[in-house]
Protein backbone atom coordinates (compact mmCIF):
# COMPACT_ATOMS: atom_id res chain seq x y z
CA UNK A 1 0.00 0.00 0.00
CA UNK A 2 1.32 3.44 -0.93
CA UNK A 3 1.92 6.08 1.66
CA UNK A 4 -0.19 8.95 0.42
CA UNK A 5 0.10 12.31 2.08
CA UNK A 6 -2.63 14.79 1.47
CA UNK A 7 -2.37 18.51 1.69
CA UNK A 8 -4.80 19.80 4.31
CA UNK A 9 -7.51 22.14 3.16
CA UNK A 10 -7.75 25.57 4.74
CA UNK A 11 -11.07 24.68 6.38
CA UNK A 12 -9.89 21.33 7.77
CA UNK A 13 -6.76 22.88 9.22
CA UNK A 14 -8.54 25.86 10.75
CA UNK A 15 -11.25 23.71 12.31
CA UNK A 16 -8.57 21.46 13.82
CA UNK A 17 -6.44 24.30 15.18
CA UNK A 18 -9.43 26.44 16.15
CA UNK A 19 -10.74 23.48 18.16
CA UNK A 20 -7.36 22.96 19.83
CA UNK A 21 -7.10 26.65 20.70
CA UNK A 22 -10.69 26.60 21.99
CA UNK A 23 -9.79 23.68 24.27
CA UNK A 24 -6.70 25.57 25.45
CA UNK A 25 -8.94 28.55 26.23
CA UNK A 26 -11.37 26.39 28.20
CA UNK A 27 -8.48 24.76 30.09
CA UNK A 28 -7.00 28.16 31.01
CA UNK A 29 -10.39 29.43 32.15
CA UNK A 30 -10.93 26.34 34.30
CA UNK A 31 -7.45 26.63 35.84
CA UNK A 32 -8.06 30.30 36.70
CA UNK A 33 -11.52 29.46 38.05
CA UNK A 34 -10.25 26.63 40.23
CA UNK A 35 -7.13 28.43 41.48
CA UNK A 36 -8.88 31.74 42.22
CA UNK A 37 -11.89 33.09 40.36
CA UNK A 38 -10.48 36.62 40.84
CA UNK A 39 -7.91 35.74 38.16
CA UNK A 40 -10.78 35.90 35.64
CA UNK A 41 -10.91 39.67 36.25
CA UNK A 42 -7.14 40.28 36.26
CA UNK A 43 -5.90 42.17 33.20
CA UNK A 44 -2.41 40.65 33.55
CA UNK A 45 -3.84 37.14 33.29
CA UNK A 46 -5.83 38.27 30.26
CA UNK A 47 -2.67 39.61 28.66
CA UNK A 48 -0.85 36.32 29.26
CA UNK A 49 -3.78 34.47 27.65
CA UNK A 50 -3.64 36.75 24.61
CA UNK A 51 0.09 36.06 24.20
CA UNK A 52 -0.62 32.31 24.35
CA UNK A 53 -3.37 32.61 21.73
CA UNK A 54 -1.23 34.74 19.44
CA UNK A 55 1.70 32.33 19.83
CA UNK A 56 -0.48 29.35 19.01
CA UNK A 57 -1.90 31.16 15.97
CA UNK A 58 1.61 31.79 14.67
CA UNK A 59 2.60 28.18 15.33
CA UNK A 60 -0.50 26.85 13.52
CA UNK A 61 0.07 29.21 10.58
CA UNK A 62 3.69 28.18 10.13
CA UNK A 63 2.73 24.49 10.39
CA UNK A 64 0.02 24.98 7.74
CA UNK A 65 2.44 26.86 5.49
CA UNK A 66 4.91 23.97 5.71
CA UNK A 67 2.18 21.43 4.96
CA UNK A 68 1.05 23.24 1.80
CA UNK A 69 4.53 23.54 0.31
CA UNK A 70 6.34 26.19 2.32
CA UNK A 71 4.71 29.28 0.83
CA UNK A 72 1.53 31.18 1.61
CA UNK A 73 0.34 34.61 0.50
CA UNK A 74 -0.70 37.14 3.12
CA UNK A 75 -4.41 36.89 2.23
CA UNK A 76 -4.54 33.15 2.77
CA UNK A 77 -2.42 33.43 5.95
CA UNK A 78 -4.86 36.08 7.22
CA UNK A 79 -7.85 33.83 6.44
CA UNK A 80 -6.18 30.91 8.19
CA UNK A 81 -5.49 32.95 11.32
CA UNK A 82 -8.89 34.62 11.38
CA UNK A 83 -10.76 31.34 11.12
CA UNK A 84 -8.66 29.73 13.86
CA UNK A 85 -9.26 32.66 16.23
CA UNK A 86 -12.98 32.93 15.35
CA UNK A 87 -13.58 29.20 15.92
CA UNK A 88 -11.64 29.31 19.18
CA UNK A 89 -13.57 32.39 20.35
CA UNK A 90 -16.89 30.69 19.51
CA UNK A 91 -15.93 27.60 21.54
CA UNK A 92 -14.75 29.81 24.39
CA UNK A 93 -17.97 31.85 24.30
CA UNK A 94 -20.17 28.75 24.43
CA UNK A 95 -18.15 27.48 27.40
CA UNK A 96 -18.37 30.87 29.13
CA UNK A 97 -22.14 30.87 28.76
CA UNK A 98 -22.22 27.42 30.38
CA UNK A 99 -19.80 28.47 33.13
CA UNK A 100 -21.59 31.69 34.04
CA UNK A 101 -25.19 30.49 33.69
CA UNK A 102 -25.18 26.74 34.43
CA UNK A 103 -22.00 25.62 36.21
CA UNK A 104 -21.70 28.58 38.61
CA UNK A 105 -24.51 31.15 38.21
CA UNK A 106 -23.12 33.10 41.19
CA UNK A 107 -19.76 33.59 39.47
CA UNK A 108 -20.77 36.71 37.47
CA UNK A 109 -21.54 38.62 40.69
CA UNK A 110 -18.24 37.51 42.24
CA UNK A 111 -16.18 38.45 39.20
CA UNK A 112 -18.06 41.74 38.91
CA UNK A 113 -17.17 42.60 42.51
CA UNK A 114 -13.49 41.88 41.82
CA UNK A 115 -13.54 43.87 38.57
CA UNK A 116 -15.17 46.85 40.29
CA UNK A 117 -12.60 46.68 43.12
CA UNK A 118 -9.77 46.59 40.57
CA UNK A 119 -11.25 49.52 38.67
CA UNK A 120 -11.69 51.52 41.88
CA UNK A 121 -8.03 51.00 42.87
CA UNK A 122 -6.93 52.06 39.41
CA UNK A 123 -9.11 55.19 39.44
CA UNK A 124 -7.88 56.13 42.90
CA UNK A 125 -4.36 55.81 41.52
CA UNK A 126 -5.33 58.39 38.89
CA UNK A 127 -6.58 60.70 41.66
CA UNK A 128 -10.30 60.31 40.92
CA UNK A 129 -12.57 60.76 43.95
CA UNK A 130 -15.97 62.04 45.09
CA UNK A 131 -18.96 62.15 42.78
CA UNK A 132 -16.89 61.37 39.70
CA UNK A 133 -15.63 58.19 41.38
CA UNK A 134 -19.14 57.15 42.48
CA UNK A 135 -20.50 57.71 38.99
CA UNK A 136 -17.63 55.80 37.37
CA UNK A 137 -18.03 52.89 39.79
CA UNK A 138 -21.79 52.67 39.19
CA UNK A 139 -21.18 52.60 35.43
CA UNK A 140 -18.39 50.03 35.79
CA UNK A 141 -20.63 47.77 37.91
CA UNK A 142 -23.54 48.01 35.45
CA UNK A 143 -21.33 47.40 32.40
CA UNK A 144 -19.54 44.48 34.04
CA UNK A 145 -22.77 42.83 35.21
CA UNK A 146 -24.20 43.09 31.68
CA UNK A 147 -21.05 41.52 30.24
CA UNK A 148 -21.81 38.22 32.02
CA UNK A 149 -25.38 37.77 30.79
CA UNK A 150 -26.03 35.43 27.86
CA UNK A 151 -26.68 38.45 25.64
CA UNK A 152 -23.52 40.16 26.95
CA UNK A 153 -21.39 37.08 26.34
CA UNK A 154 -22.86 36.68 22.84
CA UNK A 155 -22.16 40.36 22.10
CA UNK A 156 -18.67 39.78 23.48
CA UNK A 157 -18.18 37.22 20.70
CA UNK A 158 -19.13 39.82 18.10
CA UNK A 159 -16.54 42.21 19.58
CA UNK A 160 -14.05 39.34 19.80
CA UNK A 161 -14.28 38.94 16.02
CA UNK A 162 -12.66 42.37 15.72
CA UNK A 163 -9.84 41.12 17.96
CA UNK A 164 -9.66 37.98 15.82
CA UNK A 165 -9.14 40.15 12.74
CA UNK A 166 -6.35 42.10 14.46
CA UNK A 167 -4.66 38.89 15.60
CA UNK A 168 -5.05 37.46 12.08
CA UNK A 169 -3.36 40.56 10.63
CA UNK A 170 -0.42 40.00 12.98
CA UNK A 171 -0.16 36.25 12.37
CA UNK A 172 -0.71 36.70 8.64
CA UNK A 173 2.16 39.19 8.45
CA UNK A 174 4.44 36.78 10.32
CA UNK A 175 3.36 33.58 8.55
CA UNK A 176 3.22 34.83 4.94
CA UNK A 177 6.00 33.73 2.65
CA UNK A 178 6.19 34.50 -1.04
CA UNK A 179 7.36 31.97 -3.54
CA UNK A 180 10.63 33.05 -5.16
CA UNK A 181 10.04 34.57 -8.57
CA UNK A 182 11.64 32.85 -11.52
CA UNK A 183 14.04 35.07 -13.42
Amino acid sequence: MENQTTTPTLINDTVKHGGILGIISIALTLVFYVVDYALLADWKVGLISLVIFLGYGIYAGIAYRKEIGGFIPFGKAFQHGFLIFAISALISTVFSILLYTVIDPELPAKVTDVAVENAEKMMEGFGLSGDAMDEAMAKTRKDTEERYTIAGLAMGYVWALIGCAVFALITGAIVKKKEPEAI
